[in-house]
């Protein structure tokens, strides 16, 4: 089974729907393909970052408070720890390049949860290339080679192309996820809706 899956790794609901989803996948025991796809859920977020605090604020107004708490509490409930008081919000597009590098030694599912974590609990600039190369280093990727295709330009214009037609597919919002080429299903949906969903799918087949 085929499954797309468009998220960012500064988006909260993403986290937590691609947690309970790999919690899904966990409890199904058919065969899966999984192919990530690039989206950004603030393009125009600085580089190097700033304290997320202020660009909710900025966002939000006065309702931002609430929208984080209510989202560190949802985390909290699926044993992520979301840290706002540390966080740094930065463009996301060269992390969508190092995740695509990374798929290239089928590790951007594993980039990607290395991500989430230095957002969202470490405080650390996902815009910030060595932050990027240190994430791959853990993973066992060449820490100096990715560092140099990050510093070129290798990799750009495939994620604007991918972007461009993550829009045109009519993906709006993250996180989404596509099975079969066919039925999208929006949203942090809890683990129990994605293993009947996977089953639902699979027996279509």
């Amino acid at each position: 089974m085929r499954i797309d899956i468009w998220s960012d790794v500064v988006c909260p609901w993403c986290y937590i729907g691609v947690s309970r989803f790999e919690r899904a996948l966990v409890l199904f025991d058919g065969e899966v393909t999984i192919r990530l796809h690039p989206f950004q859920l603030d393009p125009d977020a600085p580089i190097p970052g700033i304290p997320a605090r202020e660009r909710y604020a900025a966002k939000f107004g006065a309702e931002a408070p609430a929208i984080l708490e209510r989202v560190t509490r949802e985390a909290a409930s699926e044993g992520l720890t979301f840290d706002f008081d540390r966080a740094l919000t930065a463009n996301t597009f060269d992390a969508h390049r190092a995740m695509a590098y990374a798929r290239e030694y089928g590790l951007d599912r594993d980039l990607e949860k290395q991500l989430f974590r230095a957002y969202f609990t470490d405080g650390l600039d996902v815009s910030d290339h060595g932050v990027l190369a240190d994430a791959g280093a853990r993973l066992g990727l060449d820490r100096a080679e990715l560092a140099a295709y990050l510093e070129s330009d290798r990799g750009v214009d495939e994620v604007r192309r991918e972007l461009v037609d993550g829009f045109e597919r009519g993906i709006t919002a993250v996180p989404s996820f596509v099975f079969e080429d066919e039925f999208l299903v929006p949203g942090a949906i809890d683990t129990a809706s994605f293993v009947r969903v996977l089953e639902q799918m699979r027996a279509v087949r």
